[in-house]
C-alpha cells in the first residue's frame, strides 16, 4: 500500500535530513579539538620534563667543571708545595751534614781542650799554693771546686772553660786591688786576731787589733816577719784606705824581700 504524504510534509523531512549531519558535525570537531589539546598538553609536559632534564644536566656539567677546576688548582698547589718541601728537605739534609761535621770537629776540639783545662786548673792550684797567703781558704776552695767541675759529665765543656777563666780573672783582679779584712794569724803556735792589709800581690801586712804590732809576709822565708814600730802608722793608714775611710795617699811601707833594707 503506498502512502502519499502531503507535499509540505515531504519538504520537512528533507530539511530534517539536512540538519542532522550538521548537528553531528560539531560533536566530532569537539572531540578532535580535545584530542589535539591533550596532545599539545602532553607535548608541553614532555617539553617541560625535557627542559628540566637539560637544566639538571647543565647544572651537573657546571658543577663538574667547577670541581675539575678546583681539583686542578689543588693539584697545582700540592705540586708547588711538594717542590718546596723537597727543597726544604735538601736544605735540612745539608744542614744535618754540616752539623755532623761540626759535631765531629767539636769532639776533636773537646779531646784537645779538656786536657788543657785540666792543666790550667793544676797550674792555678800551684800558683795559689806558692802565692802570698791571703784569703787562702777561699782561694783553695775555688781551685778544689774547679777540679770537681772538670770531672762532671753533666757540665758542658764551654761551662768548664768559662768557670776556669773566671777563676783566673779573679786571681788577676787581686793584683790590682787594695784590701783589708779581719782574720786569725797563726804565728809560733799562737793564734791572734789581727787585721790584714793586701797591696795587690806586692805585699801582705798585718796589724794587731790594738795597733801595737805590725808585720809582713816574707816570700823568701815563707813566714811572717815583724815590722819596726815606725811602720805602724803607715800600715794603719793603708787599712783605712782599703776600707775607704780616708782618701788615697802614698804609703811608706817595706815591700822588699827579707834581708833588704826596710
Amino acid at each position: 500500500m503506498r502512502v502519499l504524504w502531503p507535499r509540505p510534509m515531504r519538504r520537512l523531512v528533507t530539511l530534517a535530513g539536512l540538519i542532522w549531519p550538521m548537528v553531528l558535525a560539531p560533536a566530532g570537531w569537539a572531540s578532535t579539538v580535545q584530542d589535539s589539546q591533550a596532545v599539545l598538553e602532553q607535548a608541553h609536559s614532555d617539553g617541560a620534563r625535557a627542559q628540566q632534564t637539560i637544566d639538571r644536566l647543565d647544572e651537573q656539567t657546571r658543577e663538574n667543571s667547577e670541581h675539575y677546576a678546583t681539583t686542578l688548582r689543588q693539584a697545582r698547589l700540592a705540586e708547588a708545595y711538594n717542590q718546596q718541601l723537597a727543597r726544604m728537605v735538601d736544605d735540612q739534609t745539608r744542614e744535618l751534614a754540616d752539623l755532623e761535621s761540626q759535631l765531629a770537629s767539636l769532639a776533636e776540639t773537646e779531646q784537645a781542650t779538656l786536657p788543657l783545662l785540666v792543666r790550667m786548673q793544676a797550674m792555678l792550684g800551684q800558683f795559689v799554693e806558692n802565692d802570698v797567703p791571703f784569703l787562702s781558704e777561699e782561694r783553695e776552695q775555688r781551685v778544689a771546686r774547679l777540679a770537681r767541675l772538670l770531672d762532671r759529665a753533666d757540665v758542658s765543656l764551654a761551662e768548664k772553660y768559662r768557670q776556669i777563666l773566671e777563676a783566673y780573672q779573679i786571681e788577676a783582679e787581686y793584683g790590682r786591688t787594695l784590701e783589708a779584712w779581719s782574720g786569725s794569724l797563726v804565728q809560733n803556735g799562737e793564734t791572734r786576731e789581727v787585721t790584714f792589709l793586701r797591696l795587690g800581690r806586692v805585699a801582705l801586712y798585718y796589724q794587731t787589733l790594738d795597733g801595737q804590732e805590725s808585720g809582713r809576709w816574707s816570700s823568701a822565708r815563707s813566714q811572717w816577719e815583724s815590722l819596726a814600730t815606725e811602720h805602724r802608722n803607715a800600715v794603719r793608714e793603708g787599712i783605712r784606705m782599703a776600707r775607704q775611710q780616708t782618701v788615697p795617699t802614698l804609703l811608706n811601707l817595706p815591700i822588699g824581700l827579707l834581708g833588704e833594707a826596710s
